[in-house]
């Protein structure tokens, strides 16, 4: 038997730069979030040592950024932050454990064929061992594997590579997990994964094939995907949509020929994370919204206290007149500016308004029909137009004319349909 301590999705360097209080933890050197993701890294190492495992495996998006077109790398406080903790982590278990860590989707910088996980091997050449992007990609085109061998057990690296964008690169992807990636059948296999099945990075040969444990990663949510495969689920809440998961790293014994047995550890977030929800009608003032608003705030209205002011959302549906929409948004903008001064304990404060529907004032919606009257026949203005630019093939216009017809009948009648709503309304 074998003890894995497997954790993932740590991001450490996550900053926010919108809707936070401007507020450090320690002046121009680390913010409140920032920090809070650190502690999620720290945790898990911490957690590792305790509980005397063989092997640490880190399942991708070590560090936050670079990630996309974003090309900040992470701060350098989150870089010693990291290389200081793994440094206590080693020296508690006297260098015997070793430390596998894979690219995630973040944490390269794609533009510059460099991984951000590489200058820990570099600090830590004898005890960490990691698989870039780069590296994948390389051992595709020499059709070689990814493998890192023990004595007792074999880890399979599968770094972050959206196959499923296009047809010949899931099938050569395919082709390289067949040909390298098939597991030992003599010793203990491990596959190392960041990738989901709904995202089109998680092949399903890898969770076919008889490892006897696959870490996968990318999945914030802790969650058991198949008898052998484990979402280790991220170390701290990431999104609004994260504030009621279970944080915890996951201590996973490994049997050859058994099922293996995942044994979650919970890390407590210091922080919560608190989204309300505000029904909003057609005939609803700005100033009743701005009460409501208020009410669901006073909760928080106390000193702020940085390590353990709140992260709080207001998430917006239903249907509002746009103009109201308008004073309700300068509303948000005065609450927030109100709110991140020291008589309220909070950290973030944001609003999603990406299920509210907002209507045009039914003067508007009527005003839309005036174009009926700038404009006779549109159709007959459209065929002169087209005609007007001289095309020599008969055919061709009579085609745009009819396409232009349709398009032009939908317009109108779109005006029309808008224009009857708002009478009923």
């Amino acid at each position: 038997m074998v003890k894995i301590l497997h954790f993932s999705d740590t991001h450490v360097s996550h900053r926010r730069f919108r809707d936070v209080k401007d507020a450090w933890k320690i002046q121009n050197r680390v913010t409140w979030i920032e920090e809070d993701y650190c502690n999620g890294f720290q945790k898990a190492l911490e957690i590792a040592a305790e509980t005397k495992c063989e092997y640490v495996v880190h399942s991708g998006d070590l560090f936050d950024t670079p990630v996309g077109r974003n090309l900040l790398g992470p701060t350098e406080y989150s870089r010693t932050f990291v290389i200081r903790e793994l440094k206590k982590f080693f020296e508690k278990t006297a260098n015997r454990v070793p430390v596998i860590i894979i690219d995630g989707n973040h944490g390269s910088y794609l533009t510059r064929n460099y991984s951000t996980i590489e200058f820990i091997q570099a600090a830590f050449p004898n005890n960490v061992f990691i698989c870039t992007n780069y590296q994948l990609k390389k051992a595709m085109v020499d059709n070689k594997p990814l493998i890192i061998e023990f004595k007792n057990i074999n880890f399979y690296l599968f770094p972050y590579f959206k196959f499923g964008r296009l047809p010949h690169l899931a099938q050569a992807y395919e082709e390289w997990v067949r040909n390298n990636q098939q597991p030992d059948s003599n010793k203990l296999s491990v596959a190392v994964v960041h990738g989901m099945q709904r995202g089109m990075d998680l092949h399903e040969l890898i969770l076919q094939y008889p490892y006897d444990y696959v870490a996968l990663g990318h999945d914030h949510k802790q969650r058991k995907v198949k008898k052998n495969a484990w979402q280790a689920g991220s170390t701290e809440k990431h999104t609004f949509a994260e504030r009621d998961h279970e944080k915890s790293v996951l201590e996973v014994q490994v049997v050859k020929g058994k099922d293996p047995i995942a044994l979650p550890i919970p890390i407590k977030s210091k922080r919560k994370m608190i989204q309300f929800k505000i029904s909003l009608k057609s005939d609803t003032t700005p100033s009743a919204f701005e009460n409501v608003v208020r009410e669901k705030l006073v909760k928080f209205k106390k000193k702020f206290v940085g390590e353990t002011a709140s992260r709080v959302k207001v998430k917006l549906e239903g249907t509002i007149i746009l103009s109201n929409w308008w004073a309700m948004e300068d509303n948000l903008v005065d609450i927030q500016k109100e709110v991140f001064d020291d008589t309220y304990n909070i950290l973030e404060f944001r609003w999603d308004d990406g299920e509210l529907v907002k209507r045009a004032p039914i003067s508007q919606q009527k005003g839309a029909k005036i174009y009926e009257y700038l404009i006779d026949d549109p159709v007959k203005d459209f065929e002169k137009y087209i005609r007007s630019l001289g095309i020599e093939d008969e055919k061709h216009i009579n085609q745009m004319i009819e396409m232009g017809a349709v398009i032009v009948d939908e317009v109108f009648n779109s005006t029309s349909q808008l224009v009857a709503e708002g009478k009923e309304e």
